[in-house]
Formats: C-alpha cells, structure tokens, sequence
C-alpha cells in the first residue's frame, strides 16, 4: 500500500467507511450515520478515490473488505474506539442533573415494570429527558447506542459495572374463553387438544419451552411469536396456553393455570459503563429505579 498524505484523509469520510465497513452494507450503516443511501454511497466511492485502492469487494448484497480496506478498517476502529471512550469520560465527569439519557429493555418489561417509575423519575425531574429503547438486542455501552440497559443475560465486556436488577416470575396462562372452549390441560394425555403459544423458533431453547414441552408434550405449538406482549395478546384472544411473565399474564387480564407448578424463573441484570459512574442524571435514575421496582416481580 503507498504512503498516503494526511492531508487527504478527513474523519468524517473516514467514519463513513468505517460504519460500512462494520455494519457490512450501505443499508445497514445509513441509519445510523442518518445519511441517504444515495449519499453514503458517493461518500465511499470519494474516500476510495483519495486513497487511490479500492478498500471493498462488492457482490449484490454484502460488502467485503479488500486486503488494503482491512487495514485503514483496523486504524479506523482504533480512532473511533478512543473517540467513544472520550465522549464517555467527558459525560461521566458532569454532575448536572440535565441531558438526555437512553434506556433499553424488552417490549413487555419496559411497558409493565418501567414505564411507571420512568413517568414518575421524568415528573419528578423534568430537565432530563429518558429514551426508553424498546429492543431485545444487546446493545452496544461502549459506543453508547444506549446508557443503561436491562437484559435477562450478565454482561461479559470489559469497562461494564452490572448488578441484577429484579427477578421475574413466570407462569403458564390463558384466557377464560380459551379454558372454558378447551378445559384445563392435565396430566394424563400430555395437552392433547391443546395450543401453544411461544418464542419463535431461535428461541427453541429456552427455559419456558422446554417446560411446555415437558408438561404437555402432545400439545401443538400453535402462535409463535419472538414479542412477549404479541403472545399474550394471542393468548387473550384464546389462541391457547402461553408462558409469560406473571406481571404480564395478570395485566393482560389471562388466567394463571398452577396445575404444573410455575416454570423457571428468570434474572433481569442491570449494566452501564464504568466511563459514566459519575454521571449525575444515570446516578439518579438507577437509584430510582432501584426504589421503585420490587426485587421479585
């Protein structure tokens, strides 16, 4: 590869490569560099030009780094992983209990268990504003995609402080209407007859799955849905029995079946990086979060 004059290389094109590269397509990167396809698209072919190789392979649907896009991608990650942990030292210095800050936990939880205490913290504070990001990936702390998360998994990357947060009871439901069409299931013909509603098939192994099928393994899995809240709305509907999370299955009005005992429950962790320990407005809404939600739910 030959010598390139600084003078030609700007960050901003070369965050532009960096987020395709990362994210593998024009499509994928856009949103979050808030840049038209289009744009995006003229931007890499001008980067490319000013460093005179090509850095991609490019096939219909996927991006490859070249030999030569490899390396400028390993110096450009190490750029933007000093720029991120700078942002984050910088914020967690402040003490002003003003700003933004964003929070993500699944669907169900955030609308059940957090959605009560947020409304609460934002009354009681209203110089601060709370995104609650509603997403079962695990997003990204160190580039801050979010400031605190609410995961049922411990978190494993370096820099994060984490503690378990609540523990979420779970238990088998169904509506009325479904129970008095159908009965209750029992022992003897394994839920022959009946309907499950479920996690999609990725989440085959999950605990509550296979306690379904251990207590009713002639039943047919019927709804299958990766959202909690669309399965208690099918469930609701009389679509058949569903495991859910008990502050979930009573909210939505379903009936809990005990006959089989409870299935496993579950631990929500809590994480946030260590960058923003001293951030006044995180510091204050996890201690108020802490207060306001029980720890078994």
């Amino acid at each position: 590869m030959e010598k390139l004059d600084p003078a030609l290389l700007d960050w901003d094109d070369l965050k532009v490569f960096y987020y395709v590269a990362r994210e593998g397509s024009l499509t994928a990167a856009a949103p979050l560099l808030k840049l038209s396809q289009p744009t995006l698209g003229r931007r890499l072919r001008h980067f490319e030009d000013r460093c005179g190789f090509s850095l991609f392979q490019r096939s219909a649907n996927r991006l490859t780094l070249t030999d030569e896009g490899e390396v400028v991608f390993q110096h450009a990650k190490s750029i933007d992983d000093e720029y991120m942990a700078l942002l984050r030292q910088l914020a967690g210095t402040a003490e002003d209990l003003e700003g933004t800050l964003r929070l993500s936990a699944s669907d169900w939880f955030s609308n059940c268990v957090l959605s009560e205490p947020v409304t609460c913290f934002s009354i009681a504070n209203p110089l601060i504003t709370v995104e609650i990001l509603t997403d079962f990936r695990l997003l990204n702390l160190d580039r801050r995609e979010a400031d605190l998360l609410l995961r049922f998994v411990k978190f494993t990357s370096p820099g994060i402080i984490q503690r378990k947060f609540t523990h979420v009871r779970y238990g088998l439901f169904a509506s009325q209407h479904y129970i008095d069409r159908v009965g209750y299931p029992n022992l003897k013909d394994g839920g022959a007859g009946h309907q499950l509603i479920t996690m999609d098939s990725q989440f085959d192994e999950i605990a509550d799955l296979k306690w379904l099928r251990h207590h009713l393994p002639n039943a047919h899995l019927g709804v299958r849905s990766n959202s909690r809240e669309l399965q208690a709305l099918a469930s609701k509907q009389g679509a058949g029995l569903s495991v859910l999370p008990v502050v979930l299955g009573n909210s939505s009005g379903l009936v809990e079946i005990e006959l089989f005992g409870r299935p496993p429950g579950k631990d929500i962790w809590m994480g946030y990086h260590a960058d923003l320990k001293r951030l006044g407005r995180l510091r204050l809404l996890i201690d108020h979060l802490i207060e306001a939600v029980p720890a078994t739910i």
